[in-house]
């Protein structure tokens, strides 16, 4: 069967090919033009009222880098708030699975449960946990934060570099 255009992997930003150095050795005024003159250019949208104030705070620490690179625009504003959102949800089933271990006979209690007629499960926290955790992967790697979407976007330093590059160190925290 042949192919069509959501075939294979989704194509890298144009920043992300400058980034890496073009490997894929693409125009490479092309790819300039497109990273000076992107059809949306990067700016941070709005953060929303609905976060709470780990989803905020996570917000915050990714907004500035993500700027930086380029890598965020104004109509991405609803996936980065579900990818805040969904981490901050996460963290706090993390920490509520904590405490059901701390105060269990075996250790065990947030992880697994027991029902009534002796059959060990996995317990609906950790299932919570697993289904957001989830989330956060598949939004996440729309912005580059796994591992598999990182794959192959090592930036690295070009050799005799005499002065430091922001982007690259940003870069180096993601890619």
């Amino acid at each position: 069967m042949a192919g069509n255009g959501n075939s294979g992997r989704p194509g890298k930003p144009a920043v992300v090919h400058l980034i890496k150095g073009n490997p894929s050795k693409k125009n490479a005024q092309a790819l300039l033009d497109e990273a000076l003159n992107p059809p949306v250019p990067a700016e941070a949208p709005d953060k929303p009222d609905h976060l709470n104030e780990e989803a905020a705070q996570i917000w915050d620490g990714l907004i500035p880098d993500l700027l930086k690179l380029g890598l965020v625009t104004r109509l991405d504003g609803h996936t980065l708030a579900e990818y805040c959102h969904c981490l901050s949800k996460v963290r706090a089933l993390d920490r509520m699975m904590d405490e059901l271990n701390e105060t269990s006979a075996n250790g065990v209690r947030g992880y697994f449960q027991t029902s009534r007629t002796g059959y060990r499960s996995v317990s609906e926290v950790m299932q919570a946990r697993a289904m957001f955790n989830s989330r956060v992967d598949a939004i996440g790697r729309q912005f580059g934060f796994s591992p598999l979407a990182r794959r192959g976007l090592r930036v690295e330093a070009p050799q005799g570099e005499l002065f430091p590059n922001e982007q690259k160190q940003i870069a180096d925290k993601y890619f």
